[in-house]
């Protein structure tokens, strides 16, 4: 018999939740797989039926056929490694296949057994305490072959001119010194000459430079000379360079493959394009790990949650602990990081104003992170609506700002209010207005070199700059150790600016009160 199959049930597990009167879990091993059969319904206690079968086509068949002679429905088993896909091809055009993450449905230590563990699968599957995991299409595993296989070999690549540099310095050729890029043009002919020509003087390789680097032929001299090239050394560089040439060769034939792959997605390809950072070569790896529908993904955060781009939850007892983010997609969380640095250069762009706001607070690891979580959820709004990416003003993408604008800070209310009465915006200490006169005091703009006080947005944030005042040795050392760099580089500081931690301290301390 043929038993009817929902395709989101089949590729993702998803609906899974109503109780089963007849489902198996596989066991997969290389050589062998066990599956266990149970049948019953809730009331009572379901008949088990176990079995094993080879690996080879003729065996799964054969699985195949008993699975559908006893009418089970909906199959779950563990995506070991490579060995559940021989499995997936030839179950899944008949039965409902749920390939389950190993993690949450692993055994306890000491209770690990073939037939227990396809018992205990079968189990979980029977009362719905099982999600599937996302297994793309034919057409997206041969994408993502392609993509993965240009990643490999450009990581070859790059490991090749490693070994080159690595043996020119074991051989006292320092060109690297002088050369920005080995492999560049002149790089490249005075390494040609090297191998080729070994009775040549520096001073003749050194012509061999080319564009601005002819002015640094003195210094290319000097790294030349007295080196300990030998024929050895020669024939290992002239290997790995033989290598190299091959792996370009390769990427070379990869591409027109992996454009011609991507014509069924040609739309989705030209609208990840339109967003800030993506290449052409990014949105091939997106839709390869993706898929392109949206579809399996019901909002953003799913999609960065599977993509393990987002912070993970880590409280117990109502104490919030570390929580990086999770092992997951190693390929698409490469591709992302490099667009988000990409972006966060680029001018004008919303990517960029968020990184250098959260670096500041987070590091600049963290911010990247954030910054790349944000270009895929971007990722999935485009590809959701099938619209090429437009960048938001500032009054709807920011909500940080929204927020400072909404809920002042008690220290920006305090400057707010010195403004709407007329007196001056900061209050200083009475004792200390005579003395109260630096050069950045002058500016009608910028009344004190504190200014903006909004950037203050709690105590702490005072207790840390007071802290640096009085550990520097003077008011321009303690000012940069207590601000950050963003708001350091607005400030303006000259000797005369000098006053004493006691009068900076009363001064700040007035603020705190009166906020």
């Amino acid at each position: 018999m043929s038993v009817a199959l929902a395709p989101a049930l089949c590729r993702t597990g998803a609906g899974m939740r109503k109780f089963l009167e007849c489902c198996a879990g596989i066991d997969i091993g290389k050589r062998e797989i066990t599956v266990t059969i149970l049948t019953g319904s809730v009331e009572v206690e379901p008949a088990q039926q176990t079995q094993t079968f080879g690996t080879t086509v003729q065996e799964l068949n054969r699985c195949l056929e008993w699975l559908l002679a006893q009418e089970c429905s909906a199959v779950v088993m563990e995506s070991t490694g490579t060995y559940w896909v021989p499995v997936w091809n030839v179950l899944h055009d008949r039965v409902a296949v749920i390939v389950a993450n190993p993690e949450p449905v692993k055994a306890r230590r000491g209770e690990k057994t073939d037939p227990e563990d396809s018992r205990r699968l079968a189990e979980r599957l029977r009362v719905g305490d099982v999600r599937g995991s996302f297994v793309p299409s034919a057409q997206i595993v041969e994408l993502r072959d392609l993509t993965r296989r240009r990643k490999r070999l450009l990581s070859a690549a790059h490991s090749q001119r490693n070994r080159i540099q690595k043996l020119l310095e074991q051989a006292n050729v320092k060109i690297g010194n002088v050369v920005s890029d080995v492999f560049g043009v002149s790089g490249q002919r005075i390494l040609q000459a090297l191998l080729q020509h070994p009775e040549l003087p520096p001073a003749d390789l050194a012509e061999l430079a080319k564009g601005r680097l002819r002015h640094k032929r003195q210094a290319l001299i000097e790294t030349l000379q007295a080196h300990r090239l030998n024929d050895h050394v020669r024939w290992m560089i002239q290997h790995s360079l033989d290598h190299l040439v091959f792996l370009e060769k390769q990427l070379t034939e990869l591409s027109p493959r992996t454009l011609q792959k991507l014509q069924p997605f040609e739309r989705e390809y030209e609208l990840l394009q339109t967003i800030p950072g993506i290449a052409a070569e990014t949105a091939a790896v997106i839709l390869a790990e993706t898929g392109g529908n949206m579809a399996q993904f019901p909002s953003p955060r799913h999609l960065t949650s599977w993509a393990g781009i987002c912070p993970g939850n880590n409280r117990s007892a109502g104490k919030q602990s570390s929580a990086s983010i999770k092992r997951a997609n190693q390929w698409l969380l490469a591709a992302l990081v490099q667009s988000a640095w990409a972006t966060v250069r680029q001018r004008g762009s919303i990517f960029k104003k968020r990184f250098y706001r959260q670096m500041q607070h987070r590091g600049r690891k963290r911010a990247l992170i954030a910054a790349a979580r944000s270009l895929l959820a971007v990722v999935w709004q485009v590809l959701q609506r099938m619209t090429p990416y437009n960048q938001p003003t500032n009054e709807v993408f920011p909500e940080r700002e929204q927020e400072d604008t909404t809920s002042p800070s008690p220290l920006t209310a305090t400057w707010r209010r010195h403004q709407r009465s007329g007196t001056s915006a900061y209050p200083v200490p009475p004792h200390l207005a005579p003395d109260w006169q630096p050069s950045s005091i002058r500016s009608a703009r910028h009344p004190c070199p504190l200014k903006p006080y909004s950037v203050f947005k709690d105590r702490p944030r005072l207790r840390g700059l007071l802290r640096g005042i009085f550990e520097a040795k003077n008011a321009e050392s303690g000012f940069r150790a207590g601000l950050s760099g963003r708001l350091w580089r607005r400030q303006t500081f000259s000797p005369a600016d000098q006053i004493s931690f006691s009068r900076m301290a009363d001064w700040l301390s007035v603020i705190v009160r009166t906020a």
